[in-house]
């Protein structure tokens, strides 16, 4: 691992525009698992892997993936999802978009996020990581943050890039 990704949902992967409506697919979550190979995400219920199928942002998704592949980078989830779900469930979760095997951690919870984040990098050692979340934290990590607007997009990527590449 050369580098790790602290990953926001809400706002980065998952848009913060209103839920289009849509369709609910039947046995999706059964679909998916298969297709994935991914027992983990049968186990979700099927209402919510309709959810997240529909309005996660698949082109973000992507975006993180290619930043995983192309910096042997690591995601560690930082998002208020982490309550509700187990490790394993927001792995399924993210699996979805090809994005849970990438997965190794979430962050221990505390408030403010910076913090919860400076806590992580402190007692893991990193040296090389990016910030990608909705909340302002550019003060606290000056050369380390990518704030997204409603989602992760081409041009937060193409920062990312550069972050990366600097560090690395």
């Amino acid at each position: 691992m050369n580098a790790v990704i602290f990953l926001d949902i809400d706002g980065v992967l998952a848009p913060k525009e209103r839920i289009q409506t849509y369709t609910m697919i039947e046995q999706l979550n059964k679909k998916l698992a298969y297709k994935k190979e991914d027992a983990r995400i049968e186990a979700l219920p099927n209402n919510l892997v309709n959810q997240i199928y529909h309005h996660f942002d698949a082109e973000s998704c992507r975006m993180i993936l290619k930043l995983c592949e192309s910096f042997d980078a690591k995601i560690v989830l930082t998002s208020t999802w982490r309550p509700f779900f187990s490790l394993e469930q927001l792995k399924a979760i993210l699996n979805i978009f090809d994005l849970g095997d990438m997965v190794i951690g979430c962050t221990d919870p505390d408030v403010p996020r910076y913090r919860m984040i400076q806590n992580y990098i402190e007692a893991h050692q990193i040296n090389n990581y990016i910030v990608i979340d909705d909340l302002n934290m550019s003060r606290q990590f000056p050369s380390h943050f990518i704030a997204a607007q409603k989602r992760f997009d081409h041009g937060q990527y193409e920062k990312a890039v550069r972050l990366l590449q600097y560090q690395i």
